[in-house]
């Protein structure tokens, strides 16, 4: 007897985290450069500065969502503990640089209205630098469960019928 059940939660779960990835993703990569390229300075900056707290924010709820989820399922489910435990910590790095990055907007936002370009470059690097390991992250644990998905069915003991 296969668990259908267990397997079509885990697909959801997969779904959703894909589509999280990617709303992730096209806001990293389309809304961010394009406010840069085609607004003005001020009017580029102003949108910025509202948009990358919201995205931070989303991105640390989704985060915390996905590691919760995660870390309960991982006392229901047939999938092995130590891969479930994997699965568990790459979630926890996801969500991790999300919180940092949102913790450091305002030392950005500061060092741009100091007129503090290097504090300004360090900082801001730093934060695309913890936006790309949220992302590879969020990547990695998207590849993680697409990968053990069809094995789903393969954990669970089957029952032998034993002709009498």
């Amino acid at each position: 007897m296969y668990h259908l059940a267990e397997a079509y939660l885990m697909a959801g779960y997969i779904c959703l985290l894909a589509a999280y990835f990617g709303a992730l993703v096209f806001g990293a990569a389309s809304i961010a450069p394009l406010a840069v390229t085609t607004l003005p300075v001020d009017q580029s900056a102003l949108l910025l500065r509202r948009f990358w707290p919201q995205y931070h924010r989303f991105a640390v709820l989704g985060g915390v969502f996905f590691t919760l989820v995660c870390a309960v399922g991982s006392f229901f489910s047939a999938v092995p503990l130590i891969y479930s435990t994997v699965l568990l910590a790459i979630a926890g790095v996801m969500t991790l640089s999300f919180y940092v990055g949102l913790h450091l907007i305002p030392a950005i936002n500061l060092a741009r209205d100091m007129n503090d370009e290097p504090q300004f470059k360090r900082l801001h690097r730093l934060d695309v630098v913890l936006v790309a390991v949220g992302l590879l992250a969020a990547l990695a644990l998207l590849v993680g469960l697409v990968y053990v998905l069809p094995g789903q069915f393969t954990f669970w003991p089957t029952v032998q019928v034993v002709a009498r």
